[in-house]
C-alpha cells in the first residue's frame, strides 16, 4: 500500500511540475511577444544556471508533447539573433543552454 501511495504522490507532483513548467514557458513566450526583454533578463539572471542545465538535460520529448508546446510557434517567435542575445544575457553556460534549447525545438 505504501508503494502505491508513493507512486500516486509522484504522479501528482509530476503533473504539478508540468503545469508550472507550462506556465513559465507561456510567460516567457508572452514576454518575448510583448518585447519585455528586460523583465525576461531579470528572471533569467535569478536562475541557478546549473539547475537549469539539469532540468534541460532531464527534459524529454514526451514532456514537450504533453505540454502541447508548438515548436513551430517558438521558431516563429524567437529569431537566431534572439537566441544569440539570450546566450549573452545568460552569461555562464549561456551558449550551452541555448544550444540545448535549440536542439529540443529542432531549430
Amino acid at each position: 500500500m505504501n508503494n502505491s501511495f508513493n507512486k500516486k504522490l509522484a504522479e501528482i507532483f509530476g503533473k504539478v511540475d508540468e503545469k508550472v513548467l507550462q506556465a513559465k514557458l507561456n510567460a516567457a513566450i508572452d514576454m518575448l511577444k510583448k518585447g519585455e526583454i528586460d523583465d525576461l533578463v531579470k528572471k533569467i539572471n535569478k536562475m541557478d544556471k546549473d539547475e537549469l542545465m539539469r532540468k534541460i538535460n532531464e527534459f524529454d520529448m514526451s514532456k514537450f508533447n504533453d505540454l502541447n508546446i508548438d515548436k513551430d510557434e517558438i521558431k516563429q517567435l524567437v529569431s537566431k539573433s534572439d537566441f544569440d542575445n539570450m546566450a549573452k544575457l545568460i552569461g555562464d553556460q549561456g551558449e550551452e543552454i541555448i544550444k540545448k534549447i535549440k536542439d529540443i525545438i529542432e531549430y
